[in-house]
């Protein structure tokens, strides 16, 4: 089992190594883990990072996917207020851009020798982020983000293992039962398929929990329930967010979103952070999690603002967890 911390090529992850990679190694080495999980954005020369630095690359999340691929551009004025706004956000104004950034990353994770990408099943408008009332089936969503797979893998190299994400909005993939991920696997043409379990997101899905024990037992219900898909699980995302009060009290009285498109997901970011915090578990009974299945890959997948703050949640977790996962 592969131990991997959650990176990215923002600024402000980098200069935490004053962009010089040996300290990256450095840092793994000291705390005793053997990859990172990389969020590539930016431009960047990625050829500068060692690949054996890197087990697992995660793929953007454009979060509003359909309009763009189906050309609807009435909407997508609505949604953007104007041509250059959809262009600054996703590099076009066709649906091309879409599967261009999908396929340079998979690209990128086949040069670097990625064991592994991570892909959202997801379509998320921004005026249902609040009240959780998505007009729409998971199907659909799953239709969608199934083409835009498979125009991405068919241009590709990549090899790798595709994993999909569970995350907790109705109409996307949220690992309720079985059904979602046969439906899913069934449509993208791709044989190396399997899911990467967000610990964090499973316990945001139920509408959150209040403490850490009732995280846990709850995850261990939920992941029981899964059968015989426990087996295609090959990656976690190991985090914990406590945040049902804070979800409750945002279904109830859903502010009005207001200003310009990059005013709005600014407001729908500060609300998702507060929903999904990235949190580590303290208590050692999440190690019962392991118990249930044994994937490949576990992530410490951590929010940090600062060195100093990482290395606590990295030290918390790793305490919890040093007799499952550094014995």
């Amino acid at each position: 089992m592969k131990r991997l911390l959650n990176f990215s090529t923002h600024s402000c992850d980098l200069e935490l190594f004053e962009n010089d990679w040996s300290r990256a190694a450095a840092f793994l080495d000291e705390w005793g883990f053997d990859a990172f999980e990389l969020y590539p954005v930016a431009e960047y020369d990625f050829m500068q990072i060692p690949p054996e630095l890197i087990q697992g690359l995660h793929l953007r999340f454009f979060v509003i996917l359909r309009q763009l691929w189906q050309g609807d551009t009435r909407q997508l004025l609505e949604i953007f207020g104007s041509q250059e706004t959809v262009k600054r956000f996703y590099g076009g104004f066709d649906r091309q851009c879409i599967v261009d950034v999908y396929t340079r990353q998979l690209e990128l994770a086949e040069q670097l020798g990625c064991h592994y990408v991570v892909f959202h099943p997801v379509h998320c408008e921004l005026q249902y982020v609040f009240d959780w009332k998505f007009p729409w089936h998971w199907r659909e969503t799953l239709d969608l983000c199934s083409e835009i797979l498979n125009e991405s893998l068919a241009r590709s190299r990549f090899s790798g293992w595709l994993l999909f994400e569970n995350l907790w909005w109705p109409g996307s993939f949220r690992l309720e039962d079985r059904e979602e991920y046969d439906y899913l696997r069934e449509r993208v043409n791709y044989q190396r398929c399997g899911i990467v379990l967000d610990t964090g997101h499973l316990l945001n899905s139920a509408g959150g929990v209040d403490n850490e024990a009732d995280a846990i037992r709850h995850l261990l219900t939920r992941v029981k329930d899964l059968g015989s898909l426990r087996r295609e699980i090959r990656a976690v995302h190991l985090n914990c967010n406590l945040s049902r009060a804070y979800i409750q009290k945002s279904r109830a009285n859903p502010p009005l979103l207001t200003g310009d498109f990059w005013a709005k997901l600014q407001t729908a970011r500060a609300h998702v952070s507060k929903i999904d915090s990235h949190e580590p578990f303290n208590d050692p009974e999440i190690g019962k999690l392991f118990d249930l299945i044994e994937p490949e890959q576990v992530v410490f997948e951590f929010t940090f603002r600062g060195m100093s703050q990482w290395q606590s949640k990295i030290g918390r977790q790793k305490q919890a967890l040093e007799k499952y996962l550094w014995r």
